[in-house]
């Protein structure tokens, strides 16, 4: 589970006083950087938008000289096939439709129930819902800074602000990712395409980055698309609307997901050696040659220079981790749990590495393309192991580049078909496939689930009128964390429910609702970052209600003695096929991050509302 501190501008201010630079031999130097992430922290989208424009006037100058449209050195190409139209046959009509079912079903899933009752739902409606803009988050207190992250919401918030709007938008991404593959993919023919397509769509980290909103990388995932498709348009025609527009989609991705940086630099590094080593080894071009060949990768390379530029100034004055140190999991317990989400990356290493060494060691052939991105795919996989990172959407954008790179080999491999060829790559495409259905349907089922869920106890809560018209009423949550407390105080805020614990009538006379937690929460907040209310205490009140979440980790012994000493007021238990003990679909949880451990909870997918009894006074 995501769980982003977002400290307010007064709080991070605070952790960098003067006093912080007493000690230090550069006292004018750390004056600086602070006034300068002070600068830009509040100006942020101006100096963006101006790299922008700088960007875009460059590569459109750069376009207009014959000098850059001289092609690179010609390399081994992993194409496999032609552009030529392909016959319009009853199994390529059949796929068609296929693919056009596959996206419409998984469409309708993605606003199947969707609500703003799921986690991390607080960045949407406590800012772009309520009328108010997110500031870029650059939070160096925290040690993140992806500033283009949620900014469309700002944008959307005039347009929509309702769960399916904000859907609507991501399907729309969605719907431009798969024409960007499609065109891509243009060289082989229709039914393979088709199945490359569902394959994608099915990975876990797709589908968590396209039908959770609040995660980056859908917007990463986009962006990425969009390079691709420009890279290998520039790659083909040299026309200069593609060179400009991947300057322009890198200049947006950096800005979603601080490893992409590394991501770029591992590419454009990657393509400029390649082509540096191939010219020695055939005694071709000069120094001269070689920069106008590769304009692209060293435009590329300068704008992540801009972007480390900005990460450097934001960092430099706080230096805090603390989200890396907050979400690390064990380094073996990261790799097994890729393993098993994510098998293509775990496929894309050793083949990559053996082509590597082919062209080191026996002058094999790389392609000038995709070798360089796989690189970069497989360096955005180790930053993610280096840094014990783990969760089901980190690995989107290297899936993408994978399963393209894996493609474009297979169909090379099969240019030679043979029984045991074809019989190796369908075996391991359908392990794959599999993989990914089974993960991905345990992601969907968990989060409706919880969505669900959560949206009937919402309903439930502010509906409830306390006998006696007692103006507060305590809710206590047992086995809940400060973190889901305030995420689900943000949804009751959301649908009307009043959380003033003073005792302040509802806005339809109802009574306010005690947020209480076994937690020792700091300045009764639920979390440090937030305002919502969380009171402490070690049991519920009398005539207090007692809440049992659908992901809270209790046991059905846990539920049963709450039962002893309250009233059961309201019980629900959903996907029961897939949620009872013994059932496989449970050893699939490792998706969701947040339920890392050796087993789901007893009471998943479960929810009880308890009053506990009233003792009598003697």
């Amino acid at each position: 589970m995501v769980k982003l501190a977002v400290p307010q501008f007064s709080v991070v201010i605070s952790m960098c006083t003067a006093e912080s630079f007493v000690l230090s031999p550069h006292i004018a130097l750390g004056r600086l950087m602070v006034e300068a992430y002070y600068l830009l922290w509040s100006h942020f989208l101006l100096v963006w938008l101006g790299l922008l424009i700088f960007i875009v006037v460059c590569g459109s100058w750069l376009c207009r000289s014959r000098e850059l449209s001289s092609p690179s050195l010609s390399v081994h190409s992993l194409s496999a096939g032609s552009g030529d139209p392909k016959p319009i046959t009853l199994g390529n009509v059949t796929a068609v439709l296929a693919l056009l079912t596959f996206v419409a079903v998984y469409v309708a899933v993605i606003f199947y129930k969707e609500d703003f009752s799921f986690y991390d739902a607080a960045f949407l409606t406590d800012f772009s819902v309520q009328g108010r803009n997110l500031s870029p988050p650059i939070w160096p207190g925290v040690g993140r800074f992806y500033p283009l992250a949620l900014q469309e919401f700002n944008v959307l918030r005039f347009i929509t602000r309702t769960p399916a709007g904000y859907h609507t938008f991501a399907v729309a991404q969605l719907i431009i990712v798969v024409v960007a593959l499609i065109v891509i993919l243009r060289e082989h023919g229709i039914i393979p395409r088709v199945l490359i397509l569902i394959g994608a769509l099915l990975a876990p980290s797709f589908l968590i980055s396209f039908a959770g909103l609040i995660n980056p990388e859908r917007d990463l995932v986009f962006w990425l698309a969009i390079v691709l498709l420009c890279l290998h348009g520039y790659s083909k025609t040299r026309a200069a609307i593609y060179f400009v527009g991947c300057l322009v989609a890198t200049h947006f991705a950096l800005y979603y997901k601080e490893p992409f940086v590394v991501f770029v630099a591992a590419y454009a590094d990657g393509r400029v050696l390649l082509d540096t080593l191939l010219r020695r080894r055939t005694g071709q071009g000069s120094w001269q040659e070689l920069v106008r060949a590769n304009s692209l990768q060293i435009g590329m390379l300068t704008i992540s220079a801009f972007y480390a530029a900005l990460f450097l100034t934001a960092m430099f004055p706080f230096k805090g981790f603390f989200y890396i140190g907050t979400h690390q999991v064990g380094l073996w317990s990261a790799i097994v749990g890729y393993f098993r989400i994510d098998p293509i990356l775990f496929a894309l290493i050793p083949i990559f590495v053996l082509r590597l060494g082919r062209f080191v060691f026996a002058e094999g052939q790389l392609d000038p393309l995709w070798d360089p991105l796989a690189l970069g795919a497989v360096a955005w996989f180790s930053c993610l192991i280096a840094l014990r990172m783990f969760h089901g959407v980190y690995t989107a954008p290297a899936d993408l580049v994978a399963l393209l790179y894996l493609t474009r080999l297979s169909f090379s491999w099969l240019s030679k078909p043979t029984r045991v060829r074809v019989s190796v790559l369908a075996a391991a495409f359908t392990c794959i496939l599999l993989n990914n259905a089974a993960y991905s349907s345990f992601w969907t089922v968990e989060r409706k689930g919880v969505m669900i869920i959560n949206s009937r106890l919402g309903e439930f809560l502010r509906n409830y009128r306390p006998t006696g018209g007692a103006g507060t009423v305590e809710v206590f949550f047992p086995y809940a964390d400060g973190y889901r407390l305030s995420e689900l105080s943000a949804y009751l805020r959301y649908i009307g429910s009043n959380l003033d614990e003073k005792g302040a009538r509802g806005p339809e006379g109802g009574p306010s609702l005690v947020i209480e937690g076994r937690e020792a929460f700091a300045d009764m907040r639920c979390v440090e970052y937030k305002d919502y209310t969380c009171i402490h205490a070690d049991s519920a009140g009398d005539g207090a209600l007692v809440v049992v979440l659908p992901d809270d980790r209790a046991s059905d012994r846990d539920v049963q003695e709450l039962r002893r000493d309250s009233v059961l007021l309201l019980s629900m238990k959903l996907y029961e096929a897939c949620s009872r003990p013994g059932s496989w679909f449970r050893s699939l949880h490792s998706v969701r991050g947040y339920f890392w451990g050796p087993e789901l909870p007893e009471h998943w997918l479960q929810l009880h509302v308890f009053k506990k009894r009233r003792l009598a006074r003697s």
